[in-house]
């Protein structure tokens, strides 16, 4: 375990060897200790070492990026032609979650069948790489 820190073995013994015979020293001279001739420790040693966990996010992009992993499938284009188009006129602070701008008043936008609104043109470029929701994951007829 020792081996883990990347210290030299010399140096790890001389810090452990340091603090035991401290201790043991402390307890020998500590009067509650004075009528026992053998003195019980116990030595739990925690090793800190910095967390990296870049390996870890290189892991998983290169796990999420792998072919065997994603499986992208468009919806049909009967689908995407079949959602219901509108134009946005509400009066609260609503946003596209694909690009995660503002819908104007007036501005064209597409309700999916789970009820998630888009811009068209975002949901539409979604759609036909991917048959599900963004949001939601509601998945759309695929061809």
């Amino acid at each position: 375990m020792f081996s883990l820190t990347g210290l030299p073995p010399e140096s790890i013994q001389g810090m452990v060897s340091d603090h035991v015979f401290h201790y043991g020293w402390r307890m020998e001279r500590d009067p509650m200790n004075l009528d026992y001739k053998v003195l019980t420790m116990a030595i739990n040693i925690t090793i800190m070492t910095p967390y990296d966990d870049r390996q870890e996010i290189d892991q998983a992009i290169s796990e999420s990026s792998s072919s065997a992993m994603t499986r992208f499938t468009p919806a049909s284009k009967d689908a995407i032609e079949r959602l219901e188009k509108m134009r946005f006129d509400h009066d609260g602070q609503c946003k596209c979650m694909i690009c995660l701008e503002e819908f104007s008043i007036g501005v064209e936008t597409i309700r999916m069948p789970c009820k998630h609104l888009y811009h068209r043109e975002c949901i539409v470029k979604w759609l036909e790489t991917s048959h599900v929701c963004p949001l939601c994951r509601y998945e759309m007829p695929c061809d």
